[in-house]
């Protein structure tokens, strides 16, 4: 990577991936988003003699995890209860970001530089006081300005023979995308499953359930199903057209009524997530601004998320970690170990595509 140009990272997930990063001359990024849980993982690898390669990062959180857990304060805290320097590191929350991104107008006090500033009570606790943002004090809540924007339309030719995925009756090794909690990264799973007039039908009492990616963007008609292990749905799907990179719409369903139902609930609000059962869309959260974002203020978008996560729960059980998240990342081949696209099933080993059902050879 660093013969190409690329200097910074913000997939490290162990101290040693962390390490032979910064080895290799790159500014490390910890990270601590909605799903991906890194900093308690890689935090270790930090030293006073090192430390100026580490800054810190978040990386798809929600709204409602900002709101109640905090943004970089989370990670400051994070890193100076696992026994850093609080002098390291906020040195590595301002200073070492900005200069990696070659920020050079801001990053520290000093004549010249953006008086971006943030005024604390408690260094310990991230206890803020006020905000400076280029000279100006930020009191009281921001002013909102309105968008102006032309909603994406979210256009599929989906049907319901597209979700068919061919399985044989008696039983055979399939690849299942095993989801690992609060991670992006998967476990490439052999599972035996059995089908029902050559077709596959979810088995809920194993958690596995049926997985589909339909391209958006450019009508090609493209479908990609596969299978998953780890929603926990004991009924229903869940929709989204947010799904790294390509943000087509993915879902996860025990049924394909389901899955055509939630779908089909984000194609009417231009984009989004949904929860579904074969009759009925239980919430929706419209993201009209390609798919990808809301334009409703964000205290609103919270009140969508906490009610989706809710309805979520009524056709699951003791799922510890974000489903919507984690789904739009199982659409990420670049990450281990296997995804799906609307190409169909990709494994990161072999860097190729692969059969959802294994061959006898597999």
């Amino acid at each position: 990577m660093v013969a190409n140009g690329m200097d910074t990272d913000h997939e490290s997930s162990t101290v040693e991936e962390a390490l032979d990063r910064v080895n290799a001359g790159m500014y490390v990024f910890l990270r601590e988003g909605t799903v991906e849980r890194d900093v308690a993982t890689t935090v270790q690898a930090v030293t006073e003699d090192n430390a100026g390669r580490f800054a810190f990062c978040t990386d798809d959180k929600t709204i409602g995890d900002l709101m109640t857990e905090g943004s970089i304060d989370r990670n400051i805290k994070m890193s100076i209860a696992a026994g850093l320097r609080a002098s390291t590191v906020y040195t590595m929350a301002s200073f070492n970001a900005a200069t990696a991104h070659r920020l050079t107008d801001r990053g520290s006090l000093s004549a010249g530089q953006l008086a971006d500033l943030v005024v604390l009570d408690d260094v310990n606790t991230v206890k803020i006081a006020r905000v400076m943002k280029s000279g100006q004090w930020q009191d009281g809540e921001p002013a909102t300005t309105p968008l102006e924007f032309s909603a994406t339309k979210i256009n599929h030719h989906l049907q319901p023979s597209d979700l068919r995925l061919a399985v044989p009756d008696a039983g055979a090794k399939a690849h299942v995308i095993g989801v690992q909690p609060n991670h992006i990264t998967t476990d490439h799973l052999q599972l035996e499953v059995s089908g029902e007039n050559g077709e596959f039908v979810a088995d809920t009492s194993r958690d596995i359930l049926k997985m589909v990616v339909v391209e958006r963007h450019h009508n090609t008609g493209c479908v990609g199903v596969g299978l998953v292990q780890g929603f926990k749905l004991t009924g229903g799907a869940i929709a989204s057209s947010v799904a790294h990179d390509a943000h087509n719409i993915v879902a996860v369903g025990s049924s394909d009524a389901a899955i055509m139902n939630a779908i089909a609930a984000i194609t009417k609000t231009d984009g989004g997530f949904s929860v579904a059962t074969e009759d009925a869309v239980l919430a929706t959260v419209p993201l009209r601004i390609g798919g990808l974002l809301s334009d409703q203020p964000y205290h609103v978008v919270a009140d969508q998320m906490r009610t989706l996560r809710q309805a979520f729960g009524t056709i699951s059980h003791d799922v510890d970690y974000d489903p919507f998240i984690t789904l739009s990342f199982l659409t990420l081949p670049v990450i281990p170990s296997i995804k799906l696209t609307d190409q169909g099933l990709f494994d990161f080993d072999s860097f190729s595509f692969i059969p959802v059902v294994a061959n006898a050879a597999d």
